[in-house]
């Protein structure tokens, strides 16, 4: 299953990554799992440090390999492998995050085998997500971020606007447009975002100093308002989100 960028219209060649999810009839064994991890290994070899067709993003193929049964069940743990740039892991565990199940489940797209059908994932698991990540985006001075990550950074500020106040999941790109366009007060910041993106995301380094300007102008004015669109949704149902039982 094709999922992210390239099913959002929001690939951008030679910078994006390719998100995929395996989906295998049975577990996949330690022994397997090395087998695909070499797989991953000779396309970082032949993209990321060959650079094979003008290869820009610091990232190839990148996904989990899970069981079926974990396809309609988010609580559930399986022998998985997981490819995430130079993470090679096998493990038992659910490695799919609530934001990719819920990509999976409405933007999922087929490559090749049966078709599945992804349970979307229940309202609880995207809060708790979502408030983790606020935590890293209010304290992002404490630790010296990258300007890659303050950037990646900017495009999950303008999606978790969207998502949490209008219940629509858009691309990074879309998003960010979507927030310039209605004057958002952190349009300026969106801006520059939108700007790296289309240079692609390893020309980030070159607007350091000013994303760390922007980020000190309105990091906690965007976490506040991110967290009272969550709020709202306390007692309501996103389209597209199974409520938890007993609610949160």
């Amino acid at each position: 299953m094709l999922y992210g960028s390239a099913t959002l219209d929001d690939f951008c060649p030679r910078w994006s990554d390719v998100d995929v999810c395996v989906v295998l009839k049975t577990p996949i064994t330690a022994e397997e799992g090395q087998r695909v991890g070499d797989i991953h290994d000779r396309m970082q070899d032949r993209f990321i440090r060959g650079r094979d067709g003008h290869w820009e993003s610091g990232q190839a193929v990148e996904g989990p390999y899970i069981p079926i049964e974990l396809v309609s069940d988010e609580m559930r743990e399986a022998p998985c492998y997981t490819a995430y740039g130079s993470t090679r892991k096998w493990a038992v565990c659910h490695p799919i995050s609530p934001f990719d199940r819920y990509m999976l489940a409405h933007f999922g797209r087929l490559l090749a085998g049966a078709s599945v059908s992804f349970a979307p994932p229940r309202r609880a698991a995207l809060v708790r997500m979502a408030a983790k990540d606020l935590g890293a985006l209010r304290e992002w001075d404490r630790s010296e971020k990258s300007a890659v990550w303050l950037a990646g950074m900017l495009h999950w500020i303008a999606r978790s606007l969207v998502f949490w106040r209008d219940g629509k999941m858009l691309s990074k790109s879309a998003a960010l447009r979507h927030e310039i366009e209605r004057n958002s007060p952190f349009a300026a910041a969106f801006q520059l975002a939108l700007k790296i993106r289309r240079e692609g995301s390893a020309t980030a380094s070159r607007h350091d100093s000013e994303l760390r300007e922007h980020f000190g102008r309105m990091a906690l004015d965007a976490a506040q308002e991110i967290e009272r669109n969550m709020n709202k949704f306390a007692s309501a149902q996103l389209p597209g989100v199974r409520r938890s039982s007993p609610p949160c």
